[in-house]
């Protein structure tokens, strides 16, 4: 984590619509932390941690991923910016924009394991094969933890349902990802309440019914979103 709030050099640069003004005046907010940013003679890519949102509606997503965008001929600026539960889809939502790559180093967000670091890479390199139904961040547990609901946007690519859930280890200072899959929309919604209840449910991985060698995705781009499924 960083105590620096967001920098992003807009001094002489007019917003290129009113909605980028507004939208710069959001994330410009005190509670928004750096926790990665990258930066080119045009560009500017952030992942954002909102330190406000443990304290606000319960299980929002904590992270923001923003894309500013400057043109050096014109003096106008562009931004996009989305909310997210995980750092690897923010930062797969800001590759799909230009990032070249990862912003958030190991030394702030370290992986525990092998499969972690493997599941990341994945999420980060494809962010259109599945839409986001839905994810909850949880901070009342001993060990934080974050869910997130997928559905699949390829009907030949199997299981339809993915969830994934991140659980931190405060004092070790790393965190866990995994990931399980669902035939059914009812065994998606009946893990997810066992784990809403405050349990531990297991993840069976999924059987990719794509090659091995092919990434398992993750939603970041602008899918359609269900109602959040019931909680306690």
């Amino acid at each position: 984590m960083t105590d620096d709030n967001p920098a992003y050099h807009l001094d002489g640069f007019e917003p290129a619509a009113p909605c980028h003004q507004d939208l710069l005046e959001a994330v410009e907010s005190s509670s928004y932390k750096v926790l990665g940013e990258h930066r080119t003679w045009t560009d500017a890519y952030f992942v954002l941690y909102d330190e406000g949102a443990p304290w606000g509606i319960p299980g929002e997503p904590q992270l923001r991923a923003v894309h500013v965008a400057r043109d050096l001929k014109a003096r106008t600026f562009t931004i996009d910016s989305t909310e997210l539960s995980l750092v690897a889809m923010a930062e797969s939502w800001l590759i799909a924009r230009g990032c070249p790559g990862a912003v958030v180093g190991p030394d702030r967000y370290r992986p525990a394991d092998a499969i972690t670091h493997a599941l990341e890479a994945r999420i980060r390199r494809d962010g259109d094969r599945f839409a986001l139904l839905t994810s909850y961040s949880d901070d009342e547990r001993d060990a934080p933890e974050t869910a997130v609901m997928l559905r699949s946007l390829d009907p030949q690519s199997g299981p339809e349902f993915r969830i994934l859930r991140e659980s931190v280890d405060m004092s070790a200072g790393t965190h866990t990802l995994r990931e399980g899959g669902f035939a059914t929309y009812d065994q998606a919604i009946q893990w997810w309440e066992a784990w809403r209840d405050g349990g531990s449910p297991p993840l069976k991985p999924p059987a990719h019914s794509v090659p091995s060698t092919a990434p398992t995705a993750v939603p970041v781009s602008s899918a359609p979103t269900v109602t959040r499924p019931p909680g306690r």
